[in-house]
């Protein structure tokens, strides 16, 4: 079983306790995720005297206390990518659409901080209700959760918005009321979480439409690696090793067959010097050694054992390659789990830009001579800005001419630093 931190702020005769803190080990009355399996994960309040009972056993929540929190186990990788994607930062104020569970907005809540703010928004009354007990009880002060329905209301008085998180399943209707939010002074964010491709279609044509610009869709996959040491380094062998036994193999065998073809060919020519009336060579005194023919050869069935020996004796004396040390047994393999989870949803980023820059775009298109800036204006008189631009993988043409002529210090402003 493994513990996540979720800090439980209750009225309980508990202390009253914030998910903002930097303790190590579990209290009594903060909220942990039991960690069962991929597929089993439960939210427990930790309350001295009770007990976790599932199929892997039981737990006394007296055990849990003092336990070191483990590592974030929850969330999904698509989080940490949209949040960083989006650009929120602590002390940015973000919008989103679709509560939910709440996942998604404990992590926004944690990464803007006490001095940011979550706009979150659902439609969903139950799921509004529950969402608003849970945000009160885990302490998130900073956000901010109203029961609405943005694609026909919009967002109401929300203002001044760095980024936008749609998870609803008809984003792009919501996208022109997001667009109002936003702040005006600086490069703003969205992403569109659409499990469907049909509606990353939809979804993009409209963020085209109300002048969005890099526009890109992602899916992130996870995949989980386990960590495998050398328990047994030498039950193998070396690979030089394992060649040259091989080698030595397959030279028994050869040397093998010319000895039993040798024997062969002597116990015929004995035969027929035995029907010659030849004396029989075999005969000697028990105990006496055998004799070797002229060439050498053993006259009896020893020959083909010290034939082998032999073979044996020269396979040892032979030089083998030694492979040269390495530290392979300290080296840690990984390998990836038998299941790997799947396709979650489709992310489609898009970025807004200031007023300036829309203009500045627009007059480019449209050939016109009025620019945003004098060195703008200047670039259109003599020729330099290409008018009709076609949008690239990577944005267009004319948006890199356009951010191109910008100073560090505007830069850095449109950026919202």
């Amino acid at each position: 079983m493994q513990l996540d931190s979720q800090p439980e702020s209750s009225t309980s005769s508990l202390d009253n306790k914030s998910m903002f803190h930097s303790r190590v080990h579990i209290e009594a009355g903060d909220l942990v995720i039991a960690y069962m399996s991929r597929d089993n994960l439960s939210a427990v309040i930790i309350t001295p005297g009770e007990e976790i009972h599932n199929k892997f056993g039981r737990y006394s929540h007296n055990d849990l206390i003092g336990q070191k929190f483990g590592t974030k186990i929850l969330y999904l990788p698509d989080i940490s990518y949209i949040t960083m994607r989006l650009g929120v930062r602590v002390g940015g104020k973000v919008i989103e659409a679709g509560t939910g569970s709440g996942s998604m907005t404990h992590s926004l809540s944690r990464t803007v901080g006490k001095s940011g703010q979550v706009c979150s928004f659902e439609y969903h009354e139950p799921r509004f209700e529950k969402a608003l007990e849970e945000f009160k009880s885990h302490g998130l002060n900073n956000v901010r959760l109203q029961h609405r329905n943005v694609c026909k209301d919009g967002f109401g008085d929300a203002t001044g918005v760095e980024a936008v998180f749609l998870d609803l399943p008809a984003p792009w209707e919501a996208i022109p009321h997001a667009m109002k939010t936003l702040r005006p002074d600086i490069i703003t964010k969205i992403c569109c979480f659409s499990p469907c491709l049909e509606q990353v279609l939809k979804t993009v044509s409209t963020l085209r439409s109300e002048g969005f610009a890099d526009i890109f869709t992602q899916e992130v996959l996870i995949r989980t690696h386990e960590l495998v040491t050398q328990t047994d380094p030498d039950h193998l062998g070396s690979v030089s090793s394992i060649v040259n036994r091989l080698k030595a193999h397959e030279k028994r065998k050869v040397e093998r067959r010319a000895v039993q073809m040798k024997m062969a060919r002597d116990k015929a020519r004995k035969q027929k010097e035995a029907e010659a009336g030849a004396p029989n060579m075999d005969q000697s005194e028990p105990g006496s050694k055998r004799k070797l023919d002229a060439d050498g050869t053993a006259n009896d069935v020893q020959t083909q054992d010290v034939a082998e020996e032999n073979i044996e004796d020269q396979d040892n004396n032979d030089a083998t390659w030694i492979d040269p040390e390495t530290q392979l047994d300290k080296i840690v393999i990984t390998k990836p789990t038998a299941e790997m989870k799947g396709h979650t949803s489709y992310l489609t980023f898009a970025s807004y830009y200031p007023e300036s820059i829309r203009n500045a775009l627009a007059s480019q298109d449209n050939g016109k001579s009025a620019m945003a800036t004098p060195r703008l204006a200047e670039l259109a008189r003599d020729g330099a800005v290409r008018a009709g631009s076609q949008e690239t993988e990577y944005g267009s043409d004319g948006l890199d001419e356009v951010m191109g002529t910008l100073t560090e210090e505007q830069m850095i402003a449109l950026a919202g630093n």
